[in-house]
C-alpha cells in the first residue's frame, strides 16, 4: 500500500514539474519580458555591445523581435551588422585623432548619398545628416579629437516606383521609418560614445526631420543655393536645395538647365571626417587645398570642431560649354563664381576660416 502511494506520488510529482517546465519554456517562447530579457542577453555581444535597442528619451526602443543579422568588426574600433527585416545596415567606430591619411574612416564611413533626396541637416543640435536612406551621425570627443561615428544605411523596405518619383520630385513626406532609424542613430551614437569612454556633447530628441522639396525656380532659392549668381547664365531654369544649418555634415545645391541639358551642377560641401574620407575620393592624387580639374572645381577651408580641412566642390556638367540656345553660342560662365559664393556661404555660416579657393581665370 505504501510502495503504491509512492509511486503515485511520483507520477503526480512529475507531471506536475512537466506542467511546470513546459508552462516556463512556453513564457520563455511567448512572453514579452523573456523576449526582453533575450534581446538583452544577445545585445551584450552584438555589434560590439554599441546598439541603443532600449527604450528611452531619444529612442522607442528595438522590438524584442528585431531580427539580428551579420555581425563583424570594421576597423580597429568599429562595428558593423545588420538588424531588422529590412536588414538596415549599421556601422558604429571610433575615429581617432591624427589617424594618417584617414583610413580608418574610409573603411568605417559609408560612401557619397546616393538616396532619393537631398542630404538634409538633422535637428535637434546633431551633427548629421539624412537623405531618405541613410542616415549619419557624428559625435565629438571633449576632452580629444576623436570622434564617434554611427550610420544606419539602407534602412528602408522596397517602396512602390510612385512613393519613390513623389520623394525625388519633392511631393512626399517624410517616411515614419526615416525618424525612427534616425532617432535609433542619434541614440546609438551616444551609447557608443559611453561605450568608448568618449564625453560627448548630445542633441535633443530628434521630433521631426527637416522639411525636403524638389525642383523649384531659381527665385524660390532660399536655402544651401541662396545667392547664387544665376544671372549669369539666361539657360538656367531650376534649383533643389536643402535647409541650411551650421551642424550639418553636408551641404548641397543642385543647378540645372533642364530646358537645354540634363547635366546639372553639384555643389556639395562636406565637414569633418566627411571631407578626409570623400577627398581622396574626389580629388586628383597630387590635389592641393584648391584648384581646377576636369569639370570639377574644389577648395577647403579650417573648421572649428573639426580637425580636417572642410571640402568644397562643385561638378560642372560638360553638356554646359556645348549646349546653346539657338543662334547662341560661348563658353560657360556660371561654375566659378557660383562655385565661389557657395564656398564662402558655406565656410561662413559654419565659422571656417582659412577658405582657400581657385583663383578666378
Amino acid at each position: 500500500m505504501a510502495r503504491t502511494a509512492v509511486v503515485r506520488w511520483t507520477a503526480w510529482t512529475a507531471g506536475v514539474l512537466v506542467l511546470v517546465l513546459l508552462a516556463a519554456w512556453i513564457w520563455w517562447r511567448e512572453s514579452e519580458t523573456a523576449a526582453r530579457w533575450r534581446q538583452a542577453e544577445a545585445m551584450e555581444t552584438f555589434c560590439g555591445g554599441v546598439l541603443a535597442y532600449e527604450r528611452s528619451p531619444l529612442f522607442e526602443g528595438l522590438p524584442p523581435s528585431t531580427t539580428l543579422l551579420t555581425d563583424h568588426k570594421v576597423g580597429r574600433d568599429g562595428h558593423g551588422c545588420v538588424v531588422g527585416h529590412t536588414r538596415a545596415l549599421v556601422t558604429a567606430a571610433l575615429l581617432p585623432a591624427g589617424d594618417p591619411g584617414g583610413r580608418n574612416a574610409e573603411r568605417v564611413l559609408p560612401p557619397p548619398f546616393r538616396g532619393d533626396l537631398l542630404p538634409v541637416p538633422l535637428t535637434g543640435g546633431w551633427r548629421g545628416a539624412a537623405d531618405g536612406d541613410s542616415v549619419r551621425v557624428l559625435l565629438s570627443c571633449r576632452d580629444s579629437q576623436d570622434l564617434v561615428s554611427v550610420t544606419v544605411d539602407q534602412y528602408l523596405p522596397r517602396i512602390s516606383h510612385e512613393v519613390q518619383d513623389a520623394r525625388r520630385e519633392g511631393r512626399g513626406e517624410w517616411l515614419p521609418e526615416d525618424l525612427y532609424w534616425a532617432r535609433f542613430a542619434t541614440a546609438t551614437a551616444v551609447k557608443a560614445s559611453e561605450h568608448w569612454g568618449c564625453e560627448a556633447d548630445t542633441g535633443r530628441p530628434l521630433r521631426a526631420l527637416p522639411s525636403f522639396g524638389g525642383a523649384e525656380p531659381l527665385a524660390g532659392a532660399d536655402g544651401t543655393c541662396a545667392g547664387l549668381p544665376f544671372a549669369v547664365d539666361e539657360r538656367l531654369d531650376t534649383l533643389s536645395e536643402t535647409v541650411t544649418s551650421s551642424s550639418a555634415l553636408y551641404e548641397a545645391c543642385e543647378v540645372g538647365a533642364l530646358a537645354h541639358f540634363d547635366g546639372r551642377y553639384w555643389f556639395l560641401a562636406r565637414f569633418g571626417a566627411y571631407a578626409t574620407r570623400d577627398r581622396d575620393r574626389v580629388l586628383p592624387d597630387d590635389a592641393r587645398d584648391a584648384g581646377v580639374g576636369d569639370h570639377l572645381l574644389w577648395g577647403s577651408a579650417r573648421c572649428p570642431g573639426h580637425g580636417e580641412r572642410a571640402l568644397f566642390t562643385v561638378e560642372i556638367p560638360p553638356e554646359a560649354a556645348t549646349v546653346w540656345m539657338p543662334g547662341k553660342k560661348g563658353k560657360e560662365t556660371f561654375g566659378m563664381p557660383a562655385f565661389r559664393e557657395f564656398a564662402q556661404r558655406s565656410a561662413e555660416r559654419h565659422g571656417c576660416t582659412d577658405l582657400r579657393l581657385p583663383p578666378v581665370s
